[in-house]
């Protein structure tokens, strides 16, 4: 589904009928009975109530950069900030330094707000769409249930979110009356019973992604239900393991249950739904290479490939010049791309494609080159680190032409000397179709299929199932293999350790936004989070601080509800 269809009455529907517009997600204001009972009288309401839950998927600056590039990728040891300096976007920054606050503006208070504001927006959903009479024009049965199945999944993708983000949050599983607007942290237990409980009711009710139709490309699925699933046991597992004796009773309640990480996941890989595609060696039409096509690795990262049997949930990006708030596109885009460019007659082009953040380190190229000393030999490299001897396809004027990107300012200001490529497209694609840079045409992949692949490999090591763990790992680097011609990476056939899955992982899902979540699940934050910057600027993780602080106009605006957990510091 191209969420945006319905944006501009949704975002009426959102402000005018539903919540008061602002960015407090307890803030809201009664609505009279008869105005509500009116609206939630026919399927047309359905449908707009349901889509306001997808909306803020399009927030600027939320899933893209802050959720994703900045806290989930630019806190770990993947990646730097980049762009012009540590005063450039200072909340990106101090993240990128591991020394954010509670009053680090914009990003943790969007965060928290936004998401909360969803989940709202779910429980109108879920209190409010059963009780459409049937008598209702055009009443279908089976489209409430399919809209409440949408809803309970969004509601439990949010809170996955917040949980990840913030550790324990209030726990708001209904429209609060005015008496409940001052809620406490909840238990990370507490959020993930509710999680697996809506998840559940989910898969009831929605469909597979195939069956849902061309028409509603990008809604919730069955197959995205099972696979959160999955991933909530995973944190819950991880969780429970490399955290027994929190200080702060973080993660009482939790248990491992890395057999039900299985059993979802194989929900997901048996369904016939999802597919690493070019490990049949298949290449694929592409403008990186219009000659040869590209591997599979290499596709499934560009516009072309949006909604592939790769992707099991994704933000849908869609590119209608109608502006960045009333459609979806992603502006990593523009704000991944190099500063500087090389033009073709040798000189440094003032025109700048882009802002030069979200940087590769060291230490991920590195790991590439570790089994072969090359990088390059694993064909996920160029796919995800573009250094300063490749080429890029830039718009010069009116004409495209080839031109090698240009770090010097990047390396002045900062030391890093690299973009990541993961969001990069050509210049037909990106400025044919809008008249925004923030509208890049690409999804926002949220679960991939690897990454549920990857999970299985993790959860036979942890039970002790070497040659099941291996066979998933090899699945991940056969198809890696197979997008290239350097006969690398080579399966492994070895008794696996955990440094091996993390390994996979970093190379698999690298500068996805997966980074800091699996050093921090795993309880190894000093291990890979204890780093030097490119500018030689040293950052020391505390223990503590494995999840952000809360928003400290949250816990302002609690009346003493909301705290920080005391061993952050925060």
């Amino acid at each position: 589904m191209k969420t945006k269809k319905y944006k501009f009455l949704s975002f009426l529907l959102t402000s005018v009928l539903l919540f008061a517009c602002n960015d407090k997600f307890l803030d809201t204001k009664p609505i009279a009975q008869s105005d509500e009972t009116a609206f939630f009288s026919t399927m047309e309401a359905a449908d707009l109530a349901t889509t306001t839950c997808y909306s803020n998927f399009s927030t600027e600056k939320l899933w893209d950069l802050s959720i994703v590039m900045a806290m989930g990728s630019i806190a770990s040891d993947e990646a730097e900030a980049g762009a012009g300096g540590k005063s450039d976007v200072i909340e990106y920054q101090q993240i990128d330094q591991l020394r954010q606050n509670a009053s680090t503006p914009n990003v943790f208070d969007w965060s928290y707000g936004y998401l909360f504001r969803t989940i709202n927006y779910c429980n109108v959903v879920l209190e409010k769409l059963p009780n459409i009479p049937p008598s209702a024009k055009g009443y279908d049965a089976a489209v409430i249930q399919k809209r409440l199945g949408e809803a309970y999944f969004l509601r439990a993708f949010n809170y996955f979110t917040l949980v990840q983000l913030f550790g324990g949050v209030p726990l708001v599983d209904h429209t609060l009356s005015p008496s409940e607007y001052y809620q406490p942290r909840a238990q990370i237990s507490e959020i993930y019973t509710l999680i697996k409980s809506d998840l559940k009711e989910a898969m009831a009710r929605l469909p597979e992604k195939s069956e849902w139709g061309a028409a509603n490309v990008g809604r919730a699925t069955k197959g995205a239900s099972e696979a959160l699933m999955a991933k909530t046991y995973l944190y819950e597992s991880s969780y429970a393991k490399y955290y027994p004796n929190d200080p702060d009773k973080r993660f009482d309640g939790l248990n491992q249950h890395w057999d039900s990480v299985i059993y979802w996941a194989d929900m997901v890989i048996n369904s016939g739904e999802y597919e690493l595609l070019g490990a049949d060696s298949s290449r694929f039409d592409s403008w990186r290479d219009p000659v040869n096509g590209v591997g599979g690795y290499t596709w499934i990262f560009q516009a072309g490939a949006n909604n592939s049997k790769a992707e099991v949930f994704s933000i849908q990006s869609r590119q209608d010049g109608l502006s960045w708030f009333y459609s979806r596109g992603t502006s990593l885009i523009r704000w991944c791309a190099p500063r500087s460019v090389n033009a073709p007659d040798g000189s440094i082009t003032d025109q700048v494609p882009g802002w030069g953040w979200w940087c590769p380190t060291d230490f991920i190229v590195n790991a590439f080159a570790e089994e072969t000393g090359n990088p390059s030999d694993d064909p996920r490299y160029k796919a995800t680190v573009m250094e300063d001897t490749d080429s890029l396809l830039y718009l010069n004027g009116t004409q495209q032409v080839w031109v090698t990107p240009n770090f010097d300012q990047l390396r002045a200001g900062t030391g890093v000397h690299r973009a990541q490529r993961k969001y990069e497209c050509s210049p037909d694609e990106y400025w044919a179709n809008t008249t925004s840079w923030k509208e890049g045409p690409t999804n926002v992949k949220m679960i991939r299929y690897a990454d549920v692949i990857l999970w299985n490999a993790e959860a036979y090591l942890e039970l002790g199932d070497n040659a099941n763990a291996l066979k998933y790992i090899n699945m991940v680097r056969e198809r890696a293999r197979a997008s290239g011609h350097t006969g690398h990476p080579l399966d492994l056939n070895k008794t696996l350790t955990h440094e091996d899955i993390e390994h996979e992982r970093l190379i698999e899902l690298g500068l996805e936004g997966h980074r800091y979540f699996d050093i921090i699940r795993w309880g190894l934050g000093p291990k890979y989070l204890n780093h030097d910057l490119s500018d030689g600027d040293h950052i020391e993780f505390q223990p503590g601080r494995e999840f952000y602080p809360l928003p400290a106009s949250e816990v302002q605006l609690s009346k003493g509800k909301l705290k920080q957990y005391p061993s952050s510091g925060y």
